[in-house]
């Protein structure tokens, strides 16, 4: 099976109504849908719909086919004013010629609508915008982040953190989610535990990833041994994915490597 790298965000559509699984400044995930007026309002509920429930009608697309699915979306709905409103109901009586022909979409009916979507696309999300109400989240890049192991250390050199405890019943998933997740780097031998030096030196010399957060395994060592919890932003995303990590394609797993050896960096792994 060919390995996708999770970048956010991530587009979907739901019983043709478009979802979006967007990340957060924090690193973790939202996730917005179209609603009857054709902006995109939050629907966190769509996380797990589309994660559990297979009777659904789920597609995964790229953003380039997603902008047709909402426009389509739109249509249907009769929305929009003027020339828009014009181009929409073309875009709906194409639909529904075909429906009514029982027949799918021809191939240059596909790609007039997808013709008519990057006309009608911007105007309509400028009509959001000028309103105050969500549009379509846009691609953004997507660097790979390091959790830190702490937040902070004393002038003694004490660790210090200051985070919300792990839920006891996320604590078990989210320690098998770290310790599973995709090795990128590792250095033979142990590190001394900073919290208790006189402990037998066994925290993990390795770096994991998701496609999308890196972490060291000490990250996995001080959870199950001291109970620090790991960066709020980790563990959001990881319980938003339901604690499954999945494939890690070789091109992000170079990048992940690289952002590690990155001297700028080198304070994410406090």
């Amino acid at each position: 099976m060919t390995s996708v790298r999770k970048t956010y965000p991530r587009y979907f559509t739901y019983n043709e109504r478009p979802v979006v699984f967007v990340e957060t400044p924090g690193g973790g995930m939202e996730c917005v849908a179209a609603d009857r007026t054709g902006g995109f309002v939050r629907a966190m509920r769509y996380i797990a719909e589309i994660d559990f429930n297979h009777d659904a009608d789920i597609e995964r697309l790229s953003f380039e086919d997603f902008v047709p699915a909402v426009e389509m979306y739109r249509a249907r709905r009769g929305l929009g004013e003027g020339a828009v409103k014009a181009l929409y109901e073309t875009m709906d009586g194409l639909e529904k010629t075909a429906e009514e022909q029982r027949r799918p979409l021809a191939a240059e009916e596909k790609a007039l609508i997808r013709s008519l979507s990057k006309r009608t696309h911007p105007l309509f999300e400028e009509y959001l915008k000028e309103q105050g109400r969500g549009g379509t989240p846009p691609p953004v890049p997507a660097p790979l982040r390091i959790a830190r192991v702490f937040d902070s250390v004393d002038a003694d050199g004490t660790p210090r953190y200051d985070r919300p405890p792990v839920r006891d019943e996320d604590r078990e998933p989210l320690l098998r989610y770290l310790r599973e997740a995709p090795i990128v780097l590792a250095a033979r031998g142990y590190d001394t535990d900073r919290l208790d030096p006189a402990r037998p030196a066994e925290v993990p010399l390795t770096y994991h990833t998701n496609g999308t957060w890196i972490w060291s395994g000490a990250v996995h060592h001080y959870l199950r041994v001291h109970g620090v919890p790991p960066e709020p932003g980790l563990v959001g995303f990881a319980r938003a994915n339901n604690f499954r990590v999945g494939e890690v394609d070789d091109e992000t797993r170079a990048e992940a490597v690289e952002t590690i050896n990155r001297p700028a960096d080198s304070a994410a792994s406090t």
